[in-house]
């Protein structure tokens, strides 16, 4: 069973497989095609390089010239770590043990994003763990757990007794940083405020820091500790590291929650888009913003000609398509536990209610096409195309307006750039071959693959069509 943990943090990212372990910094930046991300760079200075994960409250990370979701950049970290780890996806489970603070709005962005790897996900929150692979904790009752991000601080109390190792309770501190907890200053007195507010008159048995490594740091903190808890309590620390080496607890599974999209104003300067809130545990009132960091990279753009398939194999041709019939009905979403079809390098789920009329095989097909199970006249098209080598997606853009000038005035419309679609950002235009029907396509770059994916409908039948379309788009990925 090809299982994977990963802990999460804002920072750095440790992760472990049955035979090898892994980590490095989540963060993303573009590569030299001004399109595909590229994992793992230091995050120092932190002006030219951007940690996903701490702006997982937010819609989308300024990558100028491109704008990718925080699921695509989760995508991405995810990914990079199991290609370390030599696992081959999709992998069985993904465990993940993310920040206490992190309520069911930030757990469903990293389910999105790793529902690309695995089929099966589950939760566990930090504090928890740590108290479980730590022996020392063993006959501690309460256990206060300390976690610094790159500019917050969270505290929580977790509990072990005959039903195992639980969350008790957890409070939040977004404005206080590890590097403002200094002697006899606000930041220490906030700390212990904090760690006040939380136990509330509560005895703990132990204290416990979690990814601290300078000495002096810790006698501040243990400071803080014992003002706070009492001076018989003792502080610990654990590592990054060991929260994936220790004795293991059963993972907290959680309900799948329902994909998240960004909001129909997401394009909007970062500046007027505030990151999405999450409701408070315990604790001080919290209002997270997250500011996505401006990074201009150069696109590194490889002379070549794409090569557009036209006719069968373009979405730029039009497609045979029947005139429909009044039967339309819409389709749910597919069981997450169904089998992915395969086709070349790029992975999708049927929708529920549909089939495959031209299944993908050994032959080298350039597209595959979906068609209702009901006999409704709809249809969804599928076509990959390899792009020349370094073309980003500038030049996939410049070469599609190429195309669609050469055509007919009325069969194709102007292309739009950042269209949001299956979650992710990409081109799209609509096409009227002229047989009474139109095809909403949508097109996307990822790992030198441009996917063009079409949906066919007749009349006015296309709200009943975009959430298949939609989702369907959501699930379909090209292995890296």
């Amino acid at each position: 069973m090809s299982a994977v943990e990963l802990v999460v943090t804002e920072t750095r990212v440790w992760a472990r497989s049955a035979t090898t372990h892994w980590d490095g910094p989540p963060s993303i930046v573009l590569g030299s095609n001004g399109f595909d991300l590229v994992v793992g760079e230091s995050l120092n200075p932190p002006t030219q390089v951007s940690s996903v994960v701490q702006h997982v409250s937010a819609d989308a990370i300024a990558l100028l010239p491109r704008i990718p979701s925080v699921a695509d950049g989760l995508t991405a970290v995810i990914g990079t770590a199991l290609e370390h780890l030599r696992v081959t996806a999709p992998c069985d489970r993904i465990t993940v043990i993310c920040p206490t603070e992190w309520g069911a709005a930030r757990r469903a962005v990293l389910d999105q994003a790793a529902r690309r790897w695995t089929g099966e996900m589950r939760f566990e929150e930090l504090a928890v763990r740590a108290v479980a692979v730590d022996e020392g904790t063993s006959h501690s009752r309460r256990t206060l757990v300390l976690e610094f991000g790159a500019l917050t601080t969270t505290a929580a109390t977790v509990l072990r007794d005959h039903q195992g190792v639980r969350l008790e309770s957890c409070a939040h501190e977004p404005d206080l940083a590890l590097a403002e907890v200094l002697p006899e200053s606000p930041g220490f007195d906030a700390l212990c405020a904090l760690i006040g507010r939380l136990l509330d008159g509560q005895q703990v048995d132990l204290a416990q820091v979690v990814g601290l490594t300078e000495p002096a740091e810790f006698e501040v903190l243990r400071a803080a500790v014992r003002r706070g808890c009492g001076p018989e309590v003792e502080l610990r620390s654990v590592a990054g590291a060991d929260l994936i080496r220790g004795k293991q607890t059963e993972p907290i599974p959680v309900p799948e929650p329902a994909p998240v999209g960004p909001p129909p104003d997401w394009m909007q300067p970062l500046r007027e888009r505030a990151a999405a809130q999450q409701p408070r545990r315990r604790g001080t009132a919290y209002v997270a913003v997250a500011v996505a960091a401006v990074v201009v990279v150069a696109a590194a753009v490889v002379g070549g000609v794409l090569l557009l398939n036209r006719a069968a194999d373009a979405p730029v041709a039009a497609p045979t398509t029947a005139p429909t019939t009044s039967r339309q009905v819409a389709a749910p979403p597919s069981p997450v536990d169904a089998e992915p079809e395969v086709f070349g390098r790029v992975r999708f789920q049927v929708p529920d209610g549909w089939r495959l009329t031209t299944p993908p095989d050994a032959n080298g097909r350039a597209r595959v096409e979906l068609s209702p199970e009901d006999g409704a006249r709809m249809r969804i098209i599928v076509a990959q195309t390899q792009v020349a080598v370094g073309a980003g997606y500038e030049q996939v853009a410049a070469n599609l307006e190429a195309q669609i000038g050469q055509r007919p005035a009325g069969v194709l419309t102007d292309l739009k750039r950042d269209v949001v679609f299956g979650g992710r950002s990409g081109l799209a235009y609509r096409e009227r071959p002229g047989d009474g029907s139109t095809v909403v396509w949508h097109v996307l770059l990822e790992y030198g693959i441009q996917l063009s994916i079409g949906c066919q409908y007749v009349g006015d039948s296309w709200p009943t069509l975009s959430a298949t379309c939609d989702r369907f788009g959501g699930s379909v990925r090209v292995v890296p």
